[in-house]
């Protein structure tokens, strides 16, 4: 459970940022680059919250773990 825990945590971190920023090498340094959002079709908004809701759930399993 605690395994499970830390993945869906990992998971909603890295769906939430992968939403935001990009990685882009330049030479020999990799840069974050801020992505424009495309506000028309609305499909962010469920991208973040499928990252919530995996970090909610992520959280959930580690207190299911310490608790039993």
């Amino acid at each position: 459970m605690l395994l499970m825990g830390i993945l869906f945590i990992i998971l909603g971190f890295f769906s939430i940022l992968n939403q935001r920023y990009t990685l882009e090498k330049i030479g020999n340094e990799r840069d974050i680059i801020e992505k424009e959002i495309d506000k028309r079709t609305g499909f962010y908004k469920y991208k973040i919250f499928f990252g919530i809701l995996s970090i909610v759930l992520g959280v959930f399993c580690i207190i299911n773990y310490i608790i039993y």
